[in-house]
Formats: structure tokens, C-alpha cells, sequence
């Protein structure tokens, strides 16, 4: 030991001072050795909270990164939700890189020998389409001079033929005036005098045509054209038409709508097949509520096959007891996405579930869509692909039986849809079991495998769709409108909304133009008394060639 002489005293004191020496000489190393193990474990702590720094940051990193691509997604990024498993061989299984393999050996030809590949002919991509035969043409001939008559040899050139190309035109957008005139008769005994009548108008008080309140109506919910757009298109026209004044139109003249929805309400009903979802609208001045706060427009699509029926209806709120006041009398199978505001219409009338499947799948696309190409490449990525995988599966069979009958469908949904699904909760609990990190793919995985029963409700059923996407079609023709119009001033303003999109949406649906379908309802409505009259203008009663028709004998220059 340091400082321990090689021979110890023999004087007790002497040795008894030695030993306390020592015995200070180890305290002091011992203090020194416990300060230097402290301040190891002080620089393991820091060193460890640096560590769980560190991941925080990374993975908020991660997180920011995704929405960035998410954000970029949505900006730049393609709308369509094809799926293309060609792009990412990673996620191809083993059948299918087999299948590939066999098909290159193929090609190569067995003994490895050459093939000889036939001469490739161009084709040309320009393709000439005739323009619709029910257009009108204009001819307009182009005749060779006196000169270009006379051929060299002195004789002059007879007509063999013609060549005709065709060119799309367009008269546009113009505004005419229809003079009602009512020729009055007097006796001459001055005591009788008769003034013809006129039909009965949407807007008896206003200067506005059936013909123009539904093209103002048309251009508003479905081209996209809010009032104060069509104003100024007015004003081309040297016409002084503003907005509030186009607004009343609307919100009075649509009332005379009110019988004809009254019946589709009855026809929606009617059918045990229903599909539902809603979509956000802004309400300026609504009593107790705030300009901020967010209203809704509910979509209900239903009706027997052959009269289809389309209804939007404005609601405060996105409340459970909102969903259950419009489903009230609907009993059968409710075809909408996991929201939990249907939850108490399917508890209180019973309802079969059947959950959109779109819902399901985008939410495997958006993990994928959102991860970093290195994180694609790795088993994050492969089960968001796998996802989507067995989902384009399910789709291809429907793309396969979409023009069978209703008894081909359930058939083949049984014997093809139902193994697969087997297959995919089976890969989807094995996945979710094992755990997964990333809280997008967990989520995926869960809401997947929690309504998996829902999900395959439509296997059991040939009428029944994959998914909620003819109610989210709606929901788009209204988004785009109201991304232009973005909020309604009143709640009267929102109903209106309501049933114009309706009286739009069903026309559409039917196979009418909407144009014409409005103005014959705005023109017909106010001249009719009975119930029989108002179903004569159902759009399944009313088939578009009739509309068509009454429309072409409307007053016109």
C-alpha cells in the first residue's frame, strides 16, 4: 500500500498513528472513488435523458415529415384511390412473383433459345370522335374561284363529291325576355270586361322564368357558381341582377319543391336499403350559435332499384339523435361509414350495419402514402402495402360482377369475397398481435379488425354495395359548390341548399338533365292541385325524354 513503510514500528503509538494514517488515506479514496462513481451515474443520467431527447425529437420529426407528405399529398398529389401493387414489388406475395417468373421463362423460350420478334407498326394515338348527331349543324360552303374552275385542257371541272369537317361551336350564355301578353275583351254595353288568365308562376311577384330560376339554381349547387360569379356574368350582358336579389329568388322559388320531396321521402322509406353520411356547411346567423361553428347537410340515398331516390337535409348539428330524427321510419340494412352518431338509429330500430369499405382501405393508403420511401421499403411499409393488397382483391371481384344479377352477385361473393376475407382478418390479427409501433398503421389494423363483421355485411346480400360511395359522390358535388359559395347567411338559405341539391341530385341519378328536369317542376308545381298530379313529375314518372320534350316547347327566340 502506498505510504506503508516496508517495516512496521514496534512502539504501539507509533504503530496505533500509522494505522489512523492509513485509515485517513482509505477515506479519502473512498470519497474520491464515491464522487467519481456519482458523477458517472450523473453523466449515464444526462447521457440517458440526451437518449430519450433524442428519440422525442426523431420521432415528432417523423411525425412532422408525414404530415408534410400528407399535406403534400393532398395539394399536389392524385385524387384517384387505384392502388397499382406493379409499383411495389416488395409487397408482391410468392404465387404472384412465381406466376412472374414462369411468365419470363416463357418468353425466354424453355431451351434458352432466341424468339424472333415480329416488325412493330406504329399506331396512330390521335383519334378522330364524330360529334353528336342530335347537335344542329350550320353549313357553311366553301366554293372554288371562276379561275380554279377551268382545268388545263380548257374544259370546266363538274362536282364528283364533297368533303365535310366537322367543328364544335357554341352560342354563348344569352338572356331574352318572355312578354306573357293577355289580350283583354270588353262588351260594348261596357258592363263585361275579360282579361285572359295565364298559368300560375314559381315567383308570381318576380321578372324571373322558370327556365332562369333553375339555371341559376343549376349553375349555383351544381357547376359551382356562386351568386355573386353569376352577377357579374349578368353584367356582360348590360343586366343589373344582384345577388340578394338572385338569393330570394332561390329561397322562395324553391318552396314549390316542397310536394315532390314530401314523396321521395315516402318512396326513400319505402326500401329496406339505405346509405347515409354528411358533410359540413357554414351558417352565418343561426339563433344561439356562433358564425364559427360548423352545421351539417345529411345525405340519405335509398329507394327501390328503379326509383332511386337522393335527399340532403340541413341539421344543426351531427348528432346522434339528428341521424336517428332522418331514420326514424327506416328499418333493413344502413350502409355509412364507423361514425358513432348512427349508433343510436341502428340500437333503436334494429338496423343491419353494413360499414363502407373506402373507409377501411384509405386508412392503410394514408399510412402508406405518408412514409418516407426508406420506411416503405421496410416491414412498416410492407403491412400498409399487404393492406391495400388484399383490399384490391376484394374490389377486382366487384369490378367483375357489377353488370351480374342480384342472385350471380351473392353467389360469387360467397365463393370468392368470403375466402379472401378469411385470409385478410386472419394476416390482419396475426400483424396486430405481434404490435406494431407506428400509431397509423395500429390504427388501421384495429378499426379493421373491431368492425370486421360490419364490413362483410355486404357478402351476404347481392344487393348491397362495398362501400358508401354513391352518398360520398353527393357529398362531393357539395363540397365543390360550397368551396366557392363556402357558407350559407341563414338557415332558411341552408334549407334551400338542402332541397335544391336534392331535386338536383335524384334528377341526376335518374338519368335526366337537371337543367331541364328543374324547369319543367318550376313551371308544372304551381298550376297543380292533386297528389296524382305532383307523382306524374316523380323523375321515374317523368322520364327524360318527356322532359326533354316539354322543355323544347318552352317559349324560346
Amino acid at each position: 500500500m502506498d505510504g506503508l513503510p516496508t517495516t512496521l514500528p514496534t512502539d504501539p503509538d507509533a504503530l496505533i498513528a500509522l494505522l489512523k494514517k492509513q485509515q485517513r488515506t482509505i477515506e479519502k479514496q473512498q470519497k474520491t472513488l464515491e464522487r467519481s462513481q456519482k458523477k458517472a451515474e450523473r453523466s449515464d443520467a444526462r447521457v440517458e435523458r440526451f437518449r430519450k431527447r433524442l428519440a422525442s425529437k426523431q420521432g415528432r420529426i417523423q411525425i412532422l415529415e408525414e404530415r408534410l407528405r400528407e399535406l403534400l399529398i393532398k395539394r399536389f398529389g392524385k385524387s384517384s384511390e387505384r392502388f397499382n401493387p406493379d409499383q411495389f414489388n416488395l409487397f408482391n406475395e410468392a404465387e404472384e412473383q412465381a406466376a412472374e417468373d414462369a411468365a419470363d421463362k416463357e418468353a425466354e423460350g424453355d431451351d434458352g433459345s432466341e424468339i424472333t420478334v415480329g416488325p412493330y407498326t406504329r399506331r396512330n394515338k390521335k383519334k378522330s370522335h364524330a360529334l353528336p348527331d342530335h347537335l344542329p349543324r350550320v353549313d357553311v360552303e366553301h366554293p372554288l374561284d371562276d379561275d380554279e374552275l377551268q382545268c388545263h385542257c380548257g374544259n370546266t371541272l363538274e362536282r364528283i363529291g364533297e368533303e365535310v369537317h366537322e367543328q364544335l361551336s357554341i352560342i354563348p350564355q344569352q338572356h331574352y325576355v318572355i312578354r306573357h301578353i293577355r289580350p283583354k275583351f270588353a262588351c260594348s254595353c261596357r258592363e263585361c270586361i275579360r282579361t285572359a288568365s295565364m298559368p300560375a308562376q314559381p315567383l308570381p311577384a318576380c321578372q324571373v322564368a322558370p327556365q332562369m330560376l333553375a339555371h341559376i339554381m343549376v349553375s349555383k349547387y351544381l357547376d359551382g357558381l356562386p351568386l355573386y360569379r353569376q352577377e357579374k356574368i349578368a353584367e356582360r350582358s348590360d343586366l343589373i341582377l344582384p345577388r340578394a336579389k338572385l338569393a330570394r329568388w332561390i329561397i322562395d322559388g324553391s318552396a314549390v319543391f316542397q310536394p315532390l320531396i314530401n314523396l321521395l321521402v315516402d318512396t326513400f322509406f319505402s326500401y329496406d336499403i339505405a346509405l347515409s353520411d354528411d358533410t359540413r356547411i357554414q351558417v352565418l346567423n343561426e339563433d344561439g350559435r356562433s358564425a364559427e361553428n360548423q352545421s351539417a347537410l345529411w345525405i340519405r340515398r335509398g329507394g327501390p332499384p328503379d326509383c332511386p331516390v337522393v335527399l340532403v337535409d340541413y341539421a344543426a348539428s351531427k348528432s346522434g339523435a339528428t341521424a336517428f330524427g332522418l331514420l326514424s321510419e327506416f328499418r333493413g340494412t344502413l350502409v355509412c361509414d364507423g361514425a358513432t352518431n348512427f349508433n343510436l338509429a341502428v340500437r333503436s330500430n334494429d338496423l343491419r350495419v353494413a360499414l363502407c369499405n373506402d373507409h377501411a382501405r384509405r386508412r392503410f393508403r394514408r399510412v402508406y402514402d405518408k412514409l418516407s420511401k426508406q420506411d416503405k421499403a421496410s416491414a412498416l411499409g410492407s403491412i400498409a402495402g399487404q393492406g391495400m393488397l388484399h383490399y384490391k382483391k376484394l374490389y377486382a371481384i366487384e369490378a367483375q360482377i357489377k353488370e351480374l344479377t342480384v342472385e350471380q352477385k351473392l353467389a360469387a361473393r360467397q365463393e370468392q369475397s368470403l375466402p379472401l376475407w378469411a385470409e385478410f382478418i386472419g394476416w390482419a390479427f396475426r400483424v396486430h398481435s405481434e404490435g406494431v409501433r407506428h400509431p397509423g398503421t395500429m390504427d388501421a389494423l384495429s378499426y379493421l379488425l373491431k368492425h370486421a363483421n360490419d364490413l362483410q355485411t355486404y357478402c351476404q346480400d347481392g344487393r348491397l354495395p362495398i362501400s358508401n360511395i354513391q352518398s360520398e359522390h353527393v357529398a362531393k358535388t357539395i363540397a365543390i359548390a360550397r368551396k366557392n359559395f363556402m357558407f350559407s347567411d341563414t338557415v332558411a338559405g341552408a334549407e334551400t341548399s338542402a332541397r335544391v341539391f336534392s331535386l338536383i341530385e335524384t334528377a341526376r341519378t335518374n338519368g335526366h338533365n337537371p337543367q331541364r328536369y328543374l324547369s319543367v317542376l318550376l313551371t308544372e308545381l304551381p298550376n297543380i292541385s292533386s297528389v296524382d298530379d305532383v307523382e306524374a313529375l316523380l323523375p321515374w314518372n317523368l322520364v327524360p325524354e318527356e322532359a326533354n320534350r316539354r322543355y323544347a316547347q318552352y317559349p324560346a327566340p
